[in-house]
């Protein structure tokens, strides 16, 4: 089997996709397997990740291996996180490939440095086989160290910004551009045909949850979008629409959230990214799991202090994403981040069922 690894702290499902996407244009979907975020994908045949973890624990991973060859899958492409390059989950495979998207802040709660975390990114580099591509983004001071330190028996590829520019793809978002090169340069490095490649490209018109639109029949657009740092909520909104100087253009209404037990100080940097942009917040829960959630919503408040954005608190995140519908004008756009194709909320030590993309299209049912 030939497998690829991608990791990077932002865009890591969307590129899973693309790249599943053109080895299925290549070898046919019988043929691909794939573990992301959102859904194991084995010939063709596609399971909702319910367990709320992007690289499972090792076990299951070799599991899902299994059952893929015995389905006849050639070709797989793995979503690869930086704990489970820490913590050796993948210890026994070897890559044909791999990509490192970028690394900003993320997970400090258990890395706790931006080097331990970065450190950790680098382990993926030896996991490759002799002479497999590197994929970088070369603009991304961490990945051009790593692509810098990767050495001889290992084929280093630059995402410059230029290749970036000339890349197309369906999706919206300038992030997606890069998803979009990093997927192609390496089917490019394994020998897959230009046509191949745009072939892919372009048959992914979407992935769930991520710059996911609901085009109201009132005349607003929301967006679902898993972002989670502070470096993808501002990656997401600097690419929407702008009102200008003298008013024209929609407003954009926006809801802020955390998950428990993860890095504190990466909330008030989020807070402020969202209000740069935002004409209204709404600061509601996540996945709070056991830590307080004032806590939570403390930290988040002290990036909105001294911004001149209208924000408020409403815990429960169903009412707080009905005040933003019930708020918004034809033209606005409503961004609802942090959950993205999630299917449940982690409070206490439960997960409760949650589809943030059901529960906007039941309100936005009951406002018509």
């Amino acid at each position: 089997m030939y497998i690829y690894g991608i990791t990077g702290t932002n865009g890591k499902t969307t590129t899973s996709y693309l790249l599943a996407s053109i080895l299925e244009q290549t070898y046919g979907k019988e043929k691909v397997g794939m573990l992301t975020t959102v859904s194991f994908r084995v010939a063709g045949n596609e399971e909702f990740n319910e367990t709320k973890m992007t690289t499972l624990p090792s076990k299951k991973i070799f599991g899902y291996l299994q059952k893929m060859r015995q389905c006849g899958v050639i070709h797989v492409v793995l979503e690869t996180t930086s704990h489970a390059l820490d913590q050796h989950r993948l210890a026994g495979m070897k890559f044909d490939g791999a990509i490192i998207l970028n690394i900003a802040r993320e997970h400090l709660d258990y890395h706790n440095t931006m080097d331990a975390y970065a450190a950790a990114k680098e382990k993926i580099v030896a996991l490759l086989k002799p002479n497999a591509p590197l994929v970088g983004k070369q603009d991304d001071e961490r990945v051009r160290a790593i692509l810098d330190r990767a050495g001889k028996g290992v084929r280093v590829v630059r995402m410059t910004a230029e290749i970036i520019s000339q890349t197309n793809t369906p999706l919206a978002g300038s992030i997606n551009k890069e998803n979009a090169a990093a997927a192609s340069l390496l089917a490019a490095a394994v020998g897959i045909s230009k046509e191949k490649i745009s072939a892919g490209i372009a048959a992914v018109e979407k992935v769930p949850g991520r710059m996911e639109k609901i085009e109201a029949p009132q005349g607003f657009t929301v967006i679902i979008d898993y972002a989670v740092t502070p470096d993808a909520l501002e990656r997401l909104y600097s690419d929407l629409p702008r009102r200008s100087p003298n008013g024209e253009g929609g407003r954009i209404l926006a809801t802020l959230s955390a998950a428990g037990l993860r890095d504190r100080g990466k909330r008030p940097e989020m807070a402020r990214a969202v209000a740069k942009y935002a004409d209204k917040i709404v600061v509601t829960n996540e996945d709070p799991w056991t830590e307080s959630e004032e806590q939570i919503y403390s930290d988040l408040e002290k990036g909105l202090v001294g911004s001149s954005v209208q924000w408020q608190r409403i815990p429960d995140r169903r009412e707080a994403i009905s005040n933003l519908l019930h708020d918004a004008k034809p033209g606005d756009v409503v961004v609802c981040t942090g959950k993205g194709a999630e299917r449940g909320m982690g409070i206490g030590k439960d997960i409760i069922p949650w589809n943030e993309r059901e529960i906007i299209e039941e309100l936005l049912a009951q406002l018509r």
